[in-house]
C-alpha cells in the first residue's frame, strides 16, 4: 500500500489587516480655495487643491494597514473668512473631527495666522 502525504499550508501568523480610511474636508464660506494634505501611508503624503463652494465636501478613500497613522490638514488660502472642517473615518467610524473658523484677512497682515486645521496623526 502506498503512503499518501498531505501538506496543509497555514496562513501567515501575522497577516496585516487592512483598514478603509476616508479623509473628508469641508469649507463653510467663500475663499480663494483650500489645500488638503493627507497621508497615503505612514511616510508619504499627497496634496490636492479642490474647488469647493460653501457647504461642499471633498473626500478621498484609501486603504492603510495602521489606521493610527492616518492624518490630514486642511488649509485655507488668503483672503480668509471661512469655516474649515476635517474628518477621518476608519472602517466607516469617525475617529477624528475638527473645526476651525478663520477670520477674514483685511489689508496687509504680516503676523502669524491660524489658517490650518489638523486631524489625526499629522506632523508637519
Amino acid at each position: 500500500m502506498a503512503a499518501v502525504s498531505l501538506a496543509v499550508l497555514a496562513a501567515p501568523a501575522s497577516a496585516a489587516e487592512l483598514h478603509n480610511i476616508s479623509y473628508i474636508a469641508r469649507v463653510d464660506g467663500l475663499g480663494r480655495g483650500i489645500s488638503v494634505t493627507f497621508k497615503t501611508d505612514p511616510v508619504d503624503r499627497r496634496t490636492e487643491q479642490p474647488r469647493l463652494g460653501p457647504g461642499e465636501s471633498w473626500e478621498v478613500n484609501l486603504v492603510m494597514e495602521d489606521p493610527q497613522q492616518a492624518g490630514m490638514t486642511v488649509r485655507v488660502l488668503p483672503p480668509y473668512g471661512v469655516g474649515l472642517h476635517c474628518e477621518i473615518q476608519v472602517d466607516d467610524v469617525v475617529v477624528d473631527s475638527q473645526d476651525l473658523t478663520v477670520p477674514p484677512a483685511l489689508g496687509i497682515f504680516n503676523g502669524p495666522v491660524n489658517d490650518t486645521v489638523t486631524c489625526g496623526h499629522f506632523n508637519s
